[in-house]
């Protein structure tokens, strides 16, 4: 007796070709400040193009993205930096106090200044990923302590006021109405996006930040990767901050109180989850860019700032609502798929049941 086969027929015959869909990062946020111009523009008449809007927008919002990029990085390991208001403050002093005035010494305060910000970073990250210390409550504390040594540093009286010329010349230049500041975080955030995706090293950060047990049981150093996200987080941080500095060219002691909740609702914005997972630069610059694109309206149209303050305080109240919501209802559809009970041996055959299926 002889059996026969047809030929089998080819997989691609059988259904079209898959193409997957094209995703333009952050999507929604995009779309939100999109519709926040043409609401400026055509119905609140605010022009938000002249030369006055964009002197005065592009250095806040160019701030705003490396702090809030600093903060994304703490934010991508389930982390929160609370220190960061008070670590911006001791930047400024430290360019004002260490340069003197003078532009020969520059260099070497600005290094000191970032050096600095690695040394909170990483305290930071010991204490919250190797002591498994709450980063709230850490945060808070070192914020305190950072603010206390600022004073301390600065002393009571201050032979010189501004910060050297030269970083304050650059700090407010502009090239066609657009400040430097912009420009330099935007090619911050190129760099960022660009190791994150496609460099080995960023690669392993983003991996062990979203999945700290998966990444160890890969073979990865999770803990020595997230200590470099709050040490790159900072450092960015610092950045920023030394630019802040120069626009201002006059820092003191208030120089970092706006950013303490701004760069987390940014953060949050960009459609990252408070609990952690993956950094999404673009997205992050997006929110700080429509964060800053709302108050800029407001504060042209007359409204209080704590209209601009109250929003924020609403994004993040959802946000965390949101979180706490989806992880509920996450864990009762695992518990209503196993049977309503996820512990003692009723558990068992429902999960044997599912692993032979």
């Amino acid at each position: 007796m002889t059996l026969t086969t047809e030929p089998a027929q080819p997989v691609a015959d059988a259904s079209p070709a898959y193409r997957r869909p094209i995703r333009v990062p952050g999507q929604g946020i995009l779309l939100a400040n999109v519709a926040l111009v043409l609401v400026a523009v055509l119905l609140l008449d605010v022009n938000l193009f002249n030369r006055a809007s964009l002197s005065t927008l592009t250095p806040v919002v160019g701030v705003m993205i490396l702090v809030a990029l600093g903060q994304a990085f703490i934010i991508g390991t389930g982390g929160i930096d609370l220190s960061i208001p008070s670590t911006v403050t001791l930047v400024g002093i430290i360019v004002l106090k260490s340069a003197s005035g003078d532009n020969g010494g520059l260099v070497k305060a600005i290094a000191i200044a970032l050096a600095a910000c690695l040394l909170i970073g990483l305290a930071n990250g010991l204490l919250v990923e190797v002591t498994r210390l709450d980063p709230l409550v850490v945060t808070l504390a070192t914020g305190q302590l950072i603010a206390g040594a600022t004073r301390m540093y600065r002393g009571p009286v201050l032979a010189v006021s501004n910060v050297p010329s030269d970083l304050s010349d650059f700090a407010r230049a502009s090239y066609a109405d657009v400040s430097v500041i912009l420009l330099v975080a935007v090619v911050v955030l190129v760099v960022v996006a660009l190791w994150l995706k496609f460099h080995t090293s960023g690669r392993r950060l983003a991996a062990s930040s979203v999945a700290r047990v998966a990444a160890e049981n890969s073979g990865l150093a999770a803990t020595r990767q997230r200590l470099q996200a709050w040490m790159i987080g900072t450092f960015v941080v610092g950045i920023g901050a030394v630019l802040l500095a120069g626009q201002i060219a006059t820092p003191d002691l208030s120089l970092g109180t706006p950013y303490l909740l701004t760069p987390i609702v940014a953060v949050v914005l960009g459609g990252a989850a408070i609990t952690g997972g993956r950094v999404r630069p673009a997205a992050t610059a997006l929110g700080a860019l429509f964060l800053m694109l709302l108050e800029h309206i407001l504060r042209v149209r007359g409204y209080s700032s704590g209209l601009a303050l109250a929003f924020q305080g609403l994004v993040l109240g959802v946000g965390l609502t949101l979180v706490a919501t989806s992880k509920k209802f996450r864990w009762s559809s695992i518990s209503a798929k196993r049977g309503g009970t996820t512990s003692g041996r009723h558990q068992e055959p429902a999960v044997t049941q599912e692993n032979q299926e």
